[in-house]
């Protein structure tokens, strides 16, 4: 009976831990989903389906991987060009800009690329992304007589891609890249056409003064106050009318020899 106790005991306090153990686990599961943070979700590009990174790489190259049919690695090529063309630009301006900066390292081969439907994990190798990676850092701080070996470079390794990919090259990724940035805020601090002041647009021509002879400043005239208008001084005009005596009828009629009146003729001695 006593050890029929004892095991009965040993049983109920394992049973009583693993019940404890099973309602910790609980608790940290609703915990950390309580305070952990939203993370935004990432959505692969599903028309790549299994292929990315590496393996992508691969199967468009040509190398035949296991369960993907050669027929569907050949439907892909046109929608992975999109996505070669960005990672090859993306690591000749990381060059381009650590160059500028003075702290050129060495690429990564993975990058993220997005796509209309989600992103894609692309991958290139070394020898092209050092290729790349230091014709952007060299055309940072190139010279007019450094364009032409950078653009062989460049044109040489982008075309060993697109060849290696099966993949046509219409223009040269020179005639894109070899560009230098204009810098954005310089840009920015100008205003919009819409709201740039009238002071901007360039004024009319104004005809030029012909240039007055010169005179010395004893002959020069005092300039006059601007904003002064001289205004006649009536009120002398009217008092002088005021006080001016009109004839009388009498007086003229004296004055005005009558037209009956003969006039007298001096007789000759």
């Amino acid at each position: 009976m006593n050890s029929f106790f004892q095991l009965f005991l040993v049983w109920g306090v394992l049973l009583v831990f693993l019940l404890v153990l099973y309602v910790i686990d609980k608790v940290n599961v609703i915990y950390q989903g309580y305070s952990s943070a939203e993370i935004p979700a990432t959505f692969d590009d599903g028309l790549f389906g299994e292929l990315a990174g590496k393996t992508l790489w691969d199967a468009m190259s040509g190398i035949p991987l296991p369960g993907v049919e050669p027929k569907h690695v050949s439907n892909l090529k046109p929608h992975y060009e999109p996505i070669l063309r960005q990672h090859i630009e993306q690591v000749f301006m990381e060059g381009y800009s650590h160059g500028k900066a003075g702290t050129v390292g060495v690429p990564t081969n993975n990058r993220q690329i997005p796509t209309p439907r989600g992103s894609v994990v692309s991958w290139l190798p070394m020898h092209h992304l050092a290729s790349l990676y230091q014709a952007g850092a060299d055309f940072s701080t190139s010279t007019p007589d450094d364009v032409l070996r950078i653009q062989q470079s460049l044109d040489q390794v982008t075309g060993m891609i697109y060849a290696r990919m099966g993949l046509g090259l219409g223009e040269p990724y020179s005639a894109t890249l070899l560009i230098h940035p204009v810098s954005s805020e310089a840009d920015a601090m100008l205003p919009p056409a819409e709201d740039a002041p009238a002071a901007a647009t360039p004024a009319a021509a104004v005809p030029e003064t012909p240039a007055l002879p010169a005179m010395s400043m004893a002959q020069s005239p005092e300039p006059e106050p601007l904003g002064e208008v001289l205004q006649p001084d009536l009120s002398q005009l009217n008092l002088n009318r005021g006080t001016q005596e009109t004839p009388e009828p009498a007086a003229l009629a004296e004055a005005e020899p009558s037209p009956n009146e003969e006039k007298a003729v001096p007789v000759a001695a």
